[in-house]
């Protein structure tokens, strides 16, 4: 980044917290490189492993270990989750990470902004009860689209990305998924 560039970028980052803290996200960092156990219990070593950066970490005499660079951050915010929440009246617990994430892409595949192989993620992970997926999508939704009036977006075109065939998670928690967009974007009376 230059220093004019960086000025934005750090602008709109300051913008995004405080939205996101009014909203009742609360932010957290997890790392840039993980243990390859932690990928294949996701499923992504699987089904993604191809298209992580890897690294050989070796510490004090031990076996070398396999790590990646983060392609997403699902997985950290999981793991933060998991070590916190003591009851579902927690619940919905907001996570947000401006995140780094690394992904071999073929260089025939890279593509200005669209498909890179580094980029910062305004990503969140909202951990809900099954009853309160539905409206937590529609509270995204409002939110969202506060962020993009702000910004000038006026017209927004809404795709709903269903199950792809390479994919983690049982096609019960699909159905489930996807049922429960779909309903938050009819009640919003969005076309999709």
């Amino acid at each position: 980044w230059h220093p004019k560039g960086w000025t934005l970028f750090q602008t709109l980052i300051d913008d995004m917290r405080r939205r996101q803290a009014r909203a009742g996200y609360i932010e957290i960092n997890t790392p840039d490189i993980m243990d390859r156990s932690l990928w294949e219990a996701w499923g992504h070593w699987e089904k993604f492993g191809e298209n992580m950066f890897l690294a050989e970490v070796e510490e004090d005499g031990a076996d070398k270990q396999i790590a990646a660079l983060k392609p997403m951050n699902c997985p950290g915010h999981v793991q933060i989750f998991n070590q916190g929440l003591k009851s579902y009246r927690e619940l919905p617990l907001r996570l947000a990470e401006f995140g780094s994430c690394h992904r071999n892409e073929p260089s025939g595949a890279l593509h200005g902004s669209m498909r890179v192989r580094s980029f910062t993620q305004d990503d969140a992970h909202s951990f809900c009860t099954e009853a309160q997926v539905e409206p937590e999508v529609i509270r995204f939704i409002d939110f969202l689209e506060r962020v993009y009036a702000d910004f000038g977006f006026a017209e927004i075109l809404i795709k709903l990305s269903t199950r792809p065939a390479k994919r983690v998670g049982s096609d019960e928690q699909w159905d489930k998924a996807e049922g429960a967009l779909k309903a938050a974007l009819e009640r919003k009376k969005l076309k999709y």
